[in-house]
């Protein structure tokens, strides 16, 4: 029994081990995105490293849950496949940052919050086959205090036979994954079961870190909508009228504009801005008379300016046929500009 024990422990100490070199190789990735972002001009080749650096962080976060035995929970299982699927559906520099910003802690805080649910499976374990557990008859409640300092306090005291404690003390072992645990115990008619929640201070931390993962995306949600900045690399489309051109053939009009956005969005335009408007599900583009309106704002014509958040050769490949049918056949100017950064405008309603 000891020896097991024992081979317990130092797979215990192995295990932190290996949280330590997760965090300092996950540390030398994120510098590795950061240089290679910093120091070289993006390419295909550039986006298509940092994507396989981001999914060997998918693959380091998948080694630690199988590690700490929570590979097969389903909130794990589904924050891990989440974190892969966002990188996989990253097609720049700027959404596969996103996607590592927003899974990557949040999968870790995950993989760590069902260990804890584990080790508090375990005590519940080890607490039920306690034989004075078993002789409570009626309704009580006892809860266990895990502290790296101060060892396990219960309350109330004397219900547990030392052995039991002792069992606990060596299944738990609190340390770099777990600095203090706490496990509230409700026995009924001879057995224990786990209350939720298990403490104040444990609740508001969890509504705290599921608040601020729903402000994360609601701000993503509202930036696809139109109703937030929306940042990113992208493209500028400057359509100019035909040189003298006054003929409804040589000048520009809101059907080539509409069709125009309508391929940006068609090859995976994050956002866009036409004239400074951004566009949302509700907004229309008119002609009334001589102006172009956009959101029901008149803007600029000759140039007309398009912007789109997006990846920049995708969406300009996009627009090739359309380009071509309106610089041959109606002599028509357009430029197309690829930016590394570009910022499109919230909607603002007047």
């Amino acid at each position: 029994m000891r020896k097991a024990d024992s081979n317990i422990s130092v797979e215990r100490r192995i295990l932190v081990i290996i949280l330590v070199i997760f965090f300092v190789n996950t540390l030398f990735l994120a510098a590795g995105l950061y240089l290679l972002n910093s120091r070289y001009a993006p390419t295909t080749e550039d986006f298509l490293l940092k994507q396989e650096l981001a999914n060997e962080l998918v693959d380091y976060n998948r080694r630690l849950a199988r590690n700490m035995g929570v590979d097969t929970r389903p909130q794990v299982h589904e924050a891990l496949s989440r974190f892969s699927y966002e990188i996989e559906l990253a097609t720049n520099f700027d959404d596969l940052s996103k996607a590592i910003l927003a899974n990557g802690s949040r999968t870790q805080q995950r993989i760590l919050e069902e260990y804890e649910s584990r080790q508090r499976e375990i005590v519940l374990s080890i607490i039920n086959q306690d034989p004075e557990i078993r002789k409570i008859n009626g309704s009580k409640s006892l809860t266990l205090q895990l502290s790296r300092n101060q060892g396990i306090q219960v309350e109330p005291a004397g219900i547990l036979q030392e052995e039991t404690l002792l069992r606990i003390t060596e299944a738990i072992e609190l340390g770099e994954l777990t600095h203090d645990l706490t496990v509230e115990v409700g026995m009924e008619e001879g057995r224990g079961r786990l209350l939720v929640p298990l403490n104040a201070l444990e609740t508001i931390r969890t509504l705290t870190r599921e608040l601020d993962a729903l402000r994360v995306t609601l701000h993503e949600l509202r930036a696809r909508a139109g109703h937030a900045d929306l940042s990113g690399p992208g493209i500028i489309i400057r359509i100019y009228d035909a040189s003298n051109g006054f003929t409804s053939d040589t000048i520009i009009h809101e059907t080539d504009v509409r069709d125009v956005v309508n391929e940006l969005f068609a090859t995976g335009a994050q956002g866009i801005a036409v004239g400074g408007q951004r566009l949302t599900v509700t907004s229309a583009i008119r002609c009334v008379g001589p102006s172009i309106l956009v959101n029901d704002e008149r803007i600029a014509v000759n140039p007309v300016v398009i912007s789109a958040v997006g990846a920049p050769d995708v969406l300009a490949s996009g627009l090739d046929i359309i380009r071509i049918t309106l610089e041959v056949s109606r002599n028509l100017n357009f430029e197309v500009e690829k930016v590394d950064n570009l910022t499109l405008p919230a909607l603002t309603r007047r």
